[in-house]
């Protein structure tokens, strides 16, 4: 059988470990077309660096050379990328967010339609072992989620919030949890820090649900965790970084890849066409969830 041609949009963080993750588990089912940087000098130089081949502009990228895009770019150009893509019938996995405005959601998802093909949305977490396994053993409504998450990076510069750059890891599970029925939310931060550091969210859900969301940048440990309570008063806890769920206490799972889950999901919609765990319809609410959050944020 043929190996799929992927080709990969953006090379740096994301970008190249979606490449080791393909190299080191999918080498039997998927080549490397090429990868794209910003300009033709700097793909070369991370090309010979990483022993790929390498595209020079956005339009050699065609279905006559490619079968499917990754698109790990910065968030403000996934739209513009991925709707080019998508309209010359390339599926496309676009790291989150899926775009930076709903707009730009909607020119991907009609962009898709016109293309015939699909879009995979970049939100790991959904992909974590640990995630998957919380939803088999979910038997009740959940009541309570409290979530905590922490990076070292304190050098942000992108002007995007800690809402959407981070907590919106949180943000797409509990969505998956608890879905579009929220009552209330409010959002206030640290004194100290600028918004692109720090959020704390609340949500209160029609259903009765309440969510408590923290996202902060400071050189500290890191902690990334959520805890989710159940209406029969069980509680599951999910370790982020060893991918471990309990259940009141007791170890059910632990260890695993979600990037790599979310490839072998994405090469498999590929060749089956079915639909991805986490499509862009979805990911356009989880962005619009993060939108309305944003709106409560003052200087």
């Amino acid at each position: 059988m043929n190996k799929l041609k992927i080709a990969i949009i953006g090379c740096r963080n994301m970008g190249q470990k979606h490449l080791n993750t393909l190299r080191k588990n999918f080498a039997d089912c998927v080549e490397i077309a090429g990868i794209l940087t910003s300009s033709p000098e700097s793909s070369a130089r991370r090309a010979t660096e990483l022993n790929v081949p390498y595209f020079t502009d956005l339009d050699d990228i065609t279905l006559s050379n490619v079968d499917a895009a990754i698109i790990s770019t910065p968030g403000p150009t996934h739209a513009a990328i991925g709707e080019k893509l998508l309209l010359r019938g390339i599926p496309c996995l676009i790291e989150k967010p899926l775009a930076t405005t709903l707009d730009g959601c909607a020119k991907l998802i009609s962009a898709a339609k016109s293309g015939h093909c699909l879009i995979a949305a970049g939100h790991t977490e959904n992909y974590n072992p640990a995630v998957i396994r919380l939803k088999e053993e979910l038997h009740a409504p959940v009541s309570n989620i409290k979530a905590v998450r922490t990076s070292r990076n304190t050098t942000n510069k992108t002007g995007i919030s800690a809402v959407q750059e981070l907590m919106i890891h949180d943000l797409a599970i509990v969505h998956s949890l608890l879905g579009n029925n929220i009552a209330s939310s409010d959002i206030n931060k640290r004194p100290d820090l600028s918004w692109e550091h720090h959020a704390i969210v609340t949500i209160k859900y029609k259903n009765g649900a309440s969510v408590k969301l923290e996202a902060l940048r400071e050189d500290r440990e890191v902690e990334r965790f959520m805890d989710i309570r159940d209406t029969d008063n069980n509680i599951f806890h999910i370790d982020f970084m060893e991918r471990r769920l309990l259940k009141n206490s007791q170890v059910l799972t632990e260890g695993g890849n979600a990037l790599q889950n979310e490839l072998a999901d994405f090469i498999c919609c590929i060749k089956n066409g079915t639909m991805p765990l986490v499509g862009a319809r979805e990911a356009a609410d989880i962005l619009a969830l993060c939108l309305r959050l944003e709106e409560g944020m003052t200087a």
